[in-house]
C-alpha cells in the first residue's frame, strides 16, 4: 500500500490540501476524485486545525507563502507528498478505460491534453489518449498546445543510444528521429495519428524521407496495420519507401507493385524480401530496375539460373549476397562479371586466386581492394609496382603492415591520399599527414585518427 492510501485509511474525512500550481487537474476534477476517496479536497488554506488536514500535495511551483504555509503545517506534524507522487497514486486509482470512455464521449480536448501531460500514465495508456487527439488543421509545432502535446510524446519516446541532449526534446527534427529509430510498432503507428510533419532535403535526395509518414513507411519495425493505414494513402512517397521495407508481405509488395511507379519499382529492386515471382517480373522492367536487382537481390541457385545469360550479369560481381553461387559465378569464367567479383568481399581467397590465375595482370586492380587476399597475392600485387595498384593496396584495410608502413615510407603524394583514408595505417604516419593540408578532410573520416584525436581531448 503507498504512502498516499495509507493516510487515508488512517484519516477518513480529513482534508487533502492543495498547494501550488496544479497544472494537470481542474479544481473540479481534484474535487471529484478526492471526494470518491472519502476525504475533503481543499486548495487553500482558511486557519483549519493541522490535526484537520490529512496530507499537504506540493507542486514545485508554490508562492513564498505557500512554502513558508507548507513548513509550519510539517512542523505542526502534517505529512506532505510531492504533486509528482500525487499524479502516480492517481493513475494507479483511476481506471483507464473509464477514463478513455469518458473522454471519447465527451470528446473534452482540454481534458485530454492535461492528461498527455501527466507523466505517471503508462505509455500504453499515453498511447491510447494521444490517438483521441484533434490536432486541428496546424501542425504539431504550429500552436502553442499542438507544441505542448509534441513535446510531451518526445519526452516519453525520445530515447538515443548513447548521450541525450535535452535541448534535442525542442528540436523540430526529434519527432522524425523517433519515427526514423522506435522499435515500438504502437509508438509508430501513434505517429500517423500527426500532422505530416515534413523537414527540408534537397531536391536530389529523393532518398531521403520528407516528412513523418515516409519515415514511419521506411521504419521495419511498423505492424501489419501501420502498413495497411500507410498504403490507404495512396501516396508515391509512402509507397517508394514502404517498397524499400523487408516488413512487407509478399502479398503486400505485389499490391504496391500493381500499383507502382517507375520510381517505385526500383525501390521494390533493393527490397530483401522481395519474391522469386516479383524478381521474375521486375526482370522485364527498364535496364535501372534490372540493374539494381541485380546489385543488390540475394542470388539463390534458382535465381542465378533465370540470370546467369543476362547481358547485364557482371552487375551481379558488386552484389554482396552471393554466398550461396559464389562457385558457380567463378565458373561462368565470364571477364566483366569476375573483375566485379574480383574486388567483391564474398569471394574466398581460393576464388580469387583462380581469378588471379586466370587473368594475371589484367585483374589486378581489381583484386587489389579485396581484403580476402592471401598473403602471397598481397605480395604478388605489391611487386607489380602500378600506380594504380598500390593505390587500392595503400586504401585496403587488409594490406598486410609490413606493406603499408613501406608505402608511407615512400612519401609519395600519389599515395598518401589513399594511406590517410586507411585506418589500419599506424597513428605516427596518420599525424605526419595531418601536416599536409589537403589530407585534413581525409584524415577527419579515417576512424583510427579521429579515435587519437578524442583520446588526446580525454573523450
Amino acid at each position: 500500500m503507498s504512502k498516499i492510501a495509507k493516510i487515508i485509511e488512517k484519516n477518513p474525512n480529513k482534508i487533502l490540501l492543495f498547494l501550488g500550481r496544479v497544472p494537470n487537474f481542474t479544481p473540479q476534477e481534484l474535487r471529484h476524485f478526492v471526494e470518491d476517496l472519502g476525504m475533503k479536497y481543499a486548495d487553500t488554506y482558511q486557519g483549519e486545525e493541522p490535526s484537520d488536514i490529512a496530507l499537504l500535495v506540493l507542486s514545485s511551483m508554490l508562492t513564498p507563502p505557500e512554502e513558508q504555509l507548507s513548513y509550519d503545517l510539517y512542523d505542526a506534524g502534517v505529512e506532505d507528498v510531492s504533486l509528482e507522487v500525487f499524479e502516480k497514486f492517481y493513475t494507479q486509482r483511476i481506471q483507464p478505460n473509464t477514463l478513455l470512455m469518458s473522454l471519447k464521449l465527451s470528446n473534452d480536448q482540454q481534458k485530454l491534453r492535461r492528461m498527455l501531460q501527466n507523466e505517471a500514465f503508462s505509455d500504453e495508456i499515453f498511447l491510447k489518449l494521444f490517438g483521441m487527439l484533434d490536432w486541428g488543421s496546424e501542425g504539431i509545432y504550429e500552436c502553442d498546445e499542438n507544441r505542448d502535446m509534441t513535446i510531451a510524446f518526445v519526452k516519453r519516446f525520445y530515447r538515443p543510444d548513447g548521450f541525450r541532449d535535452p535541448a534535442m526534446i525542442y528540436a523540430p527534427t526529434t519527432v522524425m528521429n523517433i519515427a526514423q529509430e522506435s522499435r515500438d510498432p504502437k509508438v509508430l503507428d501513434a505517429i500517423l495519428s500527426m500532422p505530416n510533419h515534413t523537414i527540408k532535403v534537397s531536391r536530389y535526395e529523393t532518398h531521403r524521407p520528407k516528412n513523418l509518414r515516409e519515415t514511419v513507411a521506411f521504419n521495419e519495425s511498423i505492424a501489419p496495420e501501420t502498413i495497411r493505414r500507410l498504403m490507404g494513402y495512396g501516396d508515391e512517397g509512402i509507397d517508394y519507401f514502404l517498397a524499400g521495407n523487408g516488413a512487407l508481405s509478399g502479398k503486400e509488395l505485389q499490391r504496391l507493385y500493381d500499383r507502382s511507379t517507375s520510381l517505385v519499382r526500383l525501390m521494390l529492386a533493393h527490397n530483401q524480401a522481395l519474391t522469386d515471382e516479383l524478381f521474375c517480373v521486375l526482370l522485364k522492367d527498364e535496364e535501372r530496375v534490372v540493374h539494381a536487382l541485380f546489385a543488390h537481390q540475394p542470388i539463390t541457385p534458382t535465381r542465378l539460373a533465370w540470370i546467369k545469360e543476362h547481358p547485364a550479369v557482371a552487375y551481379v560481381g558488386k552484389n554482396p549476397n552471393i554466398e550461396e553461387v559464389v562457385t558457380a559465378l567463378v565458373a561462368l569464367e565470364t571477364w566483366e562479371l569476375d573483375k566485379a567479383l574480383a574486388s567483391n568481399a564474398t569471394l574466398s581467397c581460393e576464388a580469387l586466386e583462380i581469378l588471379d590465375q586466370r587473368y594475371g595482370e589484367a585483374i589486378a586492380l581489381a583484386l587489389a581492394h579485396n581484403p580476402n587476399l592471401s598473403v602471397a597475392l598481397f605480395e604478388k600485387l605489391y611487386g607489380l609496382d602500378r600506380l594504380e595498384v598500390l593505390q587500392a593496396l595503400a586504401s585496403n584495410p587488409a594490406t598486410p603492415k609490413s606493406m603499408l608502413d613501406a608505402l608511407c615510407e615512400r612519401h609519395d603524394r600519389l599515395l598518401n591520399p589513399h594511406l590517410a583514408s586507411n585506418p589500419s595505417v599506424e597513428i605516427r604516419y596518420l599525424r605526419e599527414f595531418q601536416l599536409d593540408t589537403s589530407l585534413v578532410r581525409i584524415l577527419a573520416n579515417n576512424s583510427t585518427y579521429a579515435q587519437s584525436v578524442l583520446s588526446g581531448l580525454g573523450l
